[in-house]
């Protein structure tokens, strides 16, 4: 093997970024709001990401090996090149789009096994199931793959791969796209997104479609739904871009759809895939009347007011950019400041709160009395649905969760963390579909996000927790940033605060911790992130760090965005 080709083991020369049909994020933007996947497309015929070289006339197993998984790292024409190092039945039999491995590309260990097979060890990072689904591994242990080798007209070629590929993180990054699949909450007020990962390229519209078509991801399943009627396909594996057009044709079971239904259809597709495209349905090859949702448009990500809403000197309002003064919220400030809280949740439409203060968790309807909801000890800080409903759960019974409806009464709700010993944070997402918490199992700490299950829009059960990433061990907040993306903070036993900020489906990146922090508020964006101190000091991003913006805070709420 030459050596521009051994180079290419860890380094794989980006050759055309502009004019790709997707592009994503290889870690979490700390400017503007997430969204996924959704660039401007450019061309409807994507030029190659990368040009890796075939098999050398005379080459060795090892050879044939690192160049395979180095080829791999082209998506194009279905791996096209990547099978140039396969023998004829491997190039049927095998399917690359069945996972990634995803590692770090520093060691990487080649074992011969016998005259006809190898072995390769990898510590991964992070892994890509079939599904496009990403999650970061917890153990770096490795991961060892077997390979075996025939000649072919004297050639040494793999026989049996691993289905899958083998990428390292910083390839992975240019090689594959995240991109947000949408599908709508239990209302159809919302779609809700189901982050997915897909290689760069011309097929790349056809297999956001078909992930589409195959519904959400499992954690997610029980809190969304989809508006394609069951059975609904593409009539083939491809979908044609034609000026910045997206043509999918659907089978007979797509008939089953009323005219409100299949505008839906179209909004799931026009947001899932990436912007820039237009979609056009077809059934069986026919063309359909489906016109715009308009006014009934679902909310894809609601966003609350960038102000800081905060409690000092016994007033309630929202704080001025660039003074002191508190604007009032109106028909809520005044009886929300007087019952003294330690937390306030604001509820869509800024027209309801959730407030815990010393009595318990009330709800606070504008120009209405507070209304006492749970008055048992121990609460932390009270989250709030879209519907109104109002969660509240004591810090040392995680399981005794309860909702209660907007007429008050109360719903146990089955959580789905039975080990847990205690919770710090419960914060449902704005879309009312997902929660996110954090948790103590003894002495480890958890955070996680769980969908909800609802009947009638009432909810009635959480979904298996999925695991976010977080470090540390006394847990202090959770909140999220916007619909995809969530923070924590944590402290170690030295005391030193510990913020992570996690795209759920994606990656986690740490960030730059606020000092002494004791709680942590989400905004609309990560630099709107903002931070309580113990010494009551309101904390916003300022450059590289953090800088006190007001003094004598009590409490900082949570806002849960627009109708």
């Amino acid at each position: 093997m030459g050596s521009a080709r051994r180079n290419r083991w860890n380094v794989v020369v980006l050759i055309v970024t502009a004019g790709l049909v997707l592009s994503g994020c290889s870690g979490i933007p700390r400017t503007g709001p997430v969204e996924a996947g959704r660039t401007v497309v450019q061309s409807d015929s994507p030029a190659p990401i990368f040009l890796p070289s075939g098999p050398e006339k005379g080459a060795s197993q090892d050879a044939i090996l690192r160049g395979f998984i180095d080829a791999s790292s082209s998506p194009e024409n279905s791996y096209q090149i990547a099978r140039e190092f396969l023998d004829p039945a491997a190039d049927t039999s095998w399917d690359p789009d069945a996972g990634v491995t995803i590692d770090d590309g520093s060691n990487r260990i080649v074992t011969v096994v016998d005259d006809e097979a190898m072995q390769l060890s990898v510590r991964p990072v992070a892994e890509v199931n079939g599904d496009g689904e990403y999650r970061e591994v917890v153990s770096s242990a490795p991961v060892t793959l077997l390979f075996h080798f025939v000649k072919v007209d004297g050639q040494w070629r793999i026989s049996q791969p691993p289905n899958g590929i083998v990428i390292d993180q910083s390839t992975f990054g240019d090689v594959f796209s995240q991109q947000a699949l949408y599908f709508f909450d239990p209302s159809f007020r919302y779609l809700v997104p189901d982050l997915r990962w897909f290689p760069r390229g011309a097929s790349a519209p056809t297999k956001i479609v078909n992930a589409v078509l195959a519904g959400p991801s499992a954690w997610l399943s029980e809190a969304v739904t989809t508006a394609f009627p069951e059975g609904t396909k593409l009539t083939a594996d491809a979908v044609q871009v034609v000026s910045r057009e997206a043509q999918v044709d659907l089978n007979s079971e797509a008939l089953n759809a009323d005219r409100l239904t299949l505008q839906r259809m179209k909004s799931q597709l026009t947001n899932s895939l990436p912007a820039g495209l237009g979609v056009t349905i077809t059934i069986n090859h026919n063309s359909q009347d489906i016109g715009e949702l308009g006014a009934a448009a679902p909310l894809v990500d609601p966003r609350g007011d960038a102000r800081a809403l905060i409690l000092r000197d016994g007033e309630f309002g929202f704080l001025g950019a660039s003074d002191d003064t508190l604007t009032p919220v109106e028909g809520l400030s005044t009886t929300i400041a007087a019952l003294d809280p330690t937390a306030v949740t604001l509820a869509a439409g800024q027209r309801f709160a959730a407030v815990l203060a010393p009595g318990g968790v009330y709800g606070v309807a504008a120009d209405a009395q507070a209304n006492l909801l749970d008055p048992r000890g121990g609460l932390i800080a009270p989250s709030v649905d879209p519907f109104d409903y109002v969660w509240s759960v004591p810090a040392d019974r995680p399981g005794e969760l309860f909702a209660y409806g907007p007429t008050g009464e109360a719903i146990a709700v089955h959580t789905s963390w039975p080990e847990a010993s205690s919770i710090q944070s419960l914060v449902l997402s704005r879309d009312g579909t997902r929660l996110v918490a954090l948790l103590r199992t003894g002495t480890d700490l958890r955070f996680v996000v769980a969908a909800i299950h609802r009947e009638k829009l009432a909810p009635v059960s959480l979904g298996d927790p999925l695991s976010l990433a977080s470090s540390g061990s006394m847990p202090l907040g959770a909140t999220w940033v916007n619909n995809l993306t969530v923070a924590s903070l944590s402290a170690t036993p030295s005391g030193t605060e510990q913020i992570i900020a996690q795209t759920i489906g994606g990656m986690s990146a740490p960030l730059e911790p606020a000092p002494e922090s004791v709680s942590i508020t989400g905004g609309n964006i990560l630099r709107d992130l903002r931070s309580l101190s113990v010494d009551s000091g309101l904390q916003v991003q300022w450059g590289s760090g953090w800088q006190e913006r007001i003094d004598s805070v009590r409490l900082i709420a949570t806002q849960q965005g627009t109708r």
